[in-house]
């Protein structure tokens, strides 16, 4: 009787915390996704959609510049610390008409699209997604030349 009782407590216990931990796993992968979601995969897509090759935030349009600015700061929240940073130095440097500096605004804005690209492929590695990754390079090059 004792046994049992014991069994039962023991099962209970365990059950209780393998339900908390993943609770706990699942939260933290819903929290990534919608930071995934909201914030970084639109940017990267806005980088890869409407900007060719390697860009400077002063060359593009006044329209794409206000398009870049709403996603990032109205999605702020979904930034990880060394990005929000990275953001408040761009706007103090973008909004303040004395810091006008065209280069360092291009300079805070490169780092932000470097930044955003680098947690986009943790991300993407964490979602189960599979991130760009120029090992494949090579192989599609041969492939391309022998089509060619």
């Amino acid at each position: 009787m004792i046994i049992e009782l014991t069994i039962s407590i023991i099962s209970l216990i365990i059950g209780y915390f393998s339900s908390r931990l993943l609770e706990r796993h699942s939260e933290k992968y819903t929290r990534k996704s919608e930071r995934f979601e909201k914030l970084y995969a639109p940017f990267v897509k806005m980088v890869w959609l409407h900007t060719h090759g390697a860009f400077q935030f002063s060359d593009l349009t006044p329209d794409l510049q206000r398009q870049f600015f709403e996603l990032l700061f109205s999605n702020y929240e979904y930034a990880d610390s060394e990005l929000k940073e990275l953001l408040l130095r761009f706007k103090w440097v973008y909004d303040v008409p004395a810091a006008k500096d065209i280069e360092e605004t291009d300079k805070c804005f490169l780092l932000i699209e470097q930044r955003i690209s680098l947690v986009f492929d943790v991300l993407c590695k964490k979602l189960f997604l599979e991130p760009y990754s120029i090992k494949h390079a090579d192989r599609i090059s041969k492939k391309m030349d022998k089509s060619l």
